[in-house]
């Protein structure tokens, strides 16, 4: 893990640095004092150094021109409150300054400053460790330079072929710092092949190589030339894997012979072998590089010295690209995996910023993934009501909750993701569920419920009360029959069967409003009348509300089904009821709306309640959105209502005030 030094006297500055780097890999270390600071640099090997200007008794720039020559592979950035060109000369000239950070920084700025500082700091220590090893090399031919004129002062006939021998290996050096400068530039298989094909172009008795090597799940592929291009065959069975080097064996001859299908002469075959953490070399090589040849015997040798050289930085190298590959099937695999998921998923962190997300929750949000959240799936500015995110990131458990995203219902599952020691969360994996459907299906078998068990009341309720009513109204009529007209008492028993007839007409209109029957078609009837046949039912919901009915006297005559016009009048008038908290006036009004082109049937009912919010103005016609208490609503009401109107032709729209009550209009085309 990396070391980041930050030095700065404000103790503020610090924790914000803290807080900065809590959720990246590398390990801060703040201190106040540049004596401190120096302690540090001293006892630990930091790959960043950071210093305010502003340090007593001496500058930042201070510090870091002496954190230069003791650690010359420590990055350094210097922080300013703004950026003076004699600070900056001076900074550049002494310390030779990585960055500057002026304040106040962005996040962002910040840790891209710091990643590429640590790829400095990586840099120039793969640049000291190549200087060592060069130096090295260099201390090793000054000593051969020196034991060569010793050699000359010696043998003066042999001093050409010493000075030769010398050249050879200086050579040699020189291409084998070339060769490894080359792989460390390398990003895959193929171009390893090309630069080996290259590398050997000089040895005429070898065919171009065949590379065997090992994917992550232990399947083999053997990558070959045909002409310029690279091949790669699967095979059918591994290669001996054992890491020690096969000159010209059998098995060797008989395997490739039987992967390629044709005839294969001798063959030497070098393992490219791993080493463990102890330095030991591994058992299984994972790749193996097969040469066809017709050296000769005495030949071989030196083949084997020309290889030997480069074996290690070829392991290396492999290591490195298989590593890579296997990193590219593993990020692709998850992404494929999550992608089949045809729900939403998204990582979110605790500013509820979506860091990844699958297909599916890209297709339902925007394609650019620097938003929230909230931004993306619902374009709203707030954090969605129900959202469980910070519920999971406080408790660390996972949470449950619902939002709602235009005409959509999700179920949300959040899981804090667990990868700091202390168990603090700062990310969350969202599993987005679309209960929409689910949800209306069942707020729709409540409402088949509901009216199931009205029919069954109405059933039972008109059985009861219609035989006696019939008893009532006949007796009344044989009585009317025989009393002369003009008698008080005839006028009373009229009274009677006009009460009895009422209520038995009472009694039909509930029959057919529980019916549901989803069968009826559409009749022509007046609104008038439809209006009349549901406000009996509603006489319990109005009873502690003054109730004023204007119905119109011109002719509305609308085409609907009778059974759902009514579920949209009890609805609209029950919601007035529960609207108002206290005793009120509920309006219902019936006119004709005449336009240029069509006639309207108007429908207003207006209640004295507390009135609607204008930011839920917009939503109240939304499926499953209520205000209500769990249990009290299932917000379909609205919805469905709007849904019946516009199905009939017509709309239905709401007007309110905070403190002034609601007005529902609706509106039918007059036939």
């Amino acid at each position: 893990m990396f070391k980041i030094l930050w030095v700065d006297d404000d103790d503020h500055v610090l924790e914000a640095a803290r807080r900065l780097f809590r959720e990246h890999p590398w390990e801060l270390i703040t201190v106040q004092s540049q004596s401190s600071a120096r302690d540090i640099i001293e006892r630990e090997d930091i790959a960043v150094i950071i210093a305010d200007q502003n340090l007593g008794p001496s500058s930042g720039v201070d510090l870091l021109e002496e954190v230069r020559h003791r650690s010359p592979s420590t990055t350094r950035i210097l922080v300013t409150g703004a950026i003076d060109s004699s600070v900056l000369v001076e900074s550049v000239n002494r310390c030779h300054l990585f960055r500057f950070i002026t304040k106040p920084w962005e996040n962002a700025i910040v840790v891209e400053n710091v990643e590429k500082a640590i790829q400095y700091h990586q840099l120039k220590i793969t640049q000291t460790s190549l200087l060592k090893e060069v130096s090295l090399q260099n201390r090793e031919l000054e000593r051969l330079t020196l034991g060569l004129e010793q050699l000359v002062t010696e043998r003066t006939l042999t001093a050409q072929e010493s000075k030769n021998q010398i050249e050879k290996k200086v050579s040699r050096l020189r291409d084998l710092v070339r060769f490894i400068k080359d792989l460390s530039l390398l990003t895959s298989i193929e171009d390893l092949m090309g630069l080996m094909r290259k590398e050997l172009k000089g040895v005429h008795e070898l065919r171009p190589l065949i590379l065997g090597y090992l994917e992550s799940d232990r399947s083999g592929k053997i990558l070959f030339f045909q002409g310029k291009q690279v091949v790669e065959h699967s095979v059918r069975q591994l290669w001996s894997t054992n890491s020690r080097i096969r000159i010209n064996e059998y098995d060797d001859q008989v395997y490739l012979a039987n992967e390629f299908g044709r005839p294969v002469g001798k063959v030497i075959a070098i393992p490219l072998n791993r080493r463990g953490l102890n330095g030991k070399v591994e058992s299984e090589a994972p790749a193996t590089i097969f040469f066809e040849h017709v050296l000769a015997d005495d030949k071989v040798d030196g083949f084997l010295d020309f290889i030997s050289e480069r074996l290690q930085p070829l392991a290396i190298a492999i290591d490195r690209i298989l590593l890579e590959y296997h990193l590219k099937f593993t990020s692709l695999q998850w992404e494929s995996t999550f992608d089949g998921i045809h729900d939403p998923i998204a990582i979110i962190d605790i500013d509820y910023e979506v860091i990844r997300a699958n297909r599916h929750f890209v297709t339902h949000g925007e394609r650019s993934l620097n938003k929230s959240c909230h931004q993306l799936l619902n374009q709203s500015a707030s954090v969605c009501r129900g959202c469980p995110v910070k519920s999971a990131l406080t408790t660390g458990v996972p949470q449950r909750g619902q939002i709602r995203c235009g005409h959509r219902l999700y179920e949300v599952q959040s899981y804090p993701i667990h990868l700091r020691s202390d168990g603090i969360s700062t990310n969350v994996i969202n599993h987005y569920v679309d209960v929409t459907r689910s949800k209306e299906l069942h707020g729709r078998m409540i409402q088949s419920e509901k009216m199931a068990a009205i029919g069954l009341l109405a059933g039972n309720i008109a059985h009861e009360l219609n035989n006696p009513l019939t008893g009532i109204r006949s007796l009344a009529q044989v009585l009317i029959s025989s009393i002369p007209e003009g008698q008080q008492l005839r006028d009373d028993l009229l009274e009677v069967e006009k009460a009895a007839d009422r209520s038995q007409k009472i009694i039909e209109n509930l029959l057919d409003f529980s019916k549901g029957d989803t069968d009826q078609k559409q009749v022509v009837i007046s609104l008038n009348e439809l209006v009349e046949r549901t406000l009996p039912m509603l006489k319990t919901a109005m009873r502690e509300h003054r109730s004023q009915v204007y119905l119109g006297h011109d002719k509305m005559d609308v085409k609907v089904e009778p059974h759902l016009m009514q579920q949209v009048i009890f609805n609209l008038v029950n919601n007035a009821c529960q609207a108002m908290q206290s005793p009120g006036t509920i309006s219902i009004e019936t006119e004709l709306i005449d336009e240029e082109k069509v006639k309207w049937a108007g429908l207003r009912i207006r209640d004295s309640g507390p009135g609607i919010p204008q930011d839920l103005l917009d939503s109240i016609f939304e499926p499953f959105f209520t205000t209500k208490k769990e249990g009290e609503g299932t917000g379909l009401g609205l919805s469905m209502s709007r849904s019946v109107i516009q199905n009939f032709g017509g709309d239905i729209y709401v007007e309110s005030q905070i403190g002034e009550g609601s007005v529902f209009t609706v509106r039918l085309p007059v036939l």
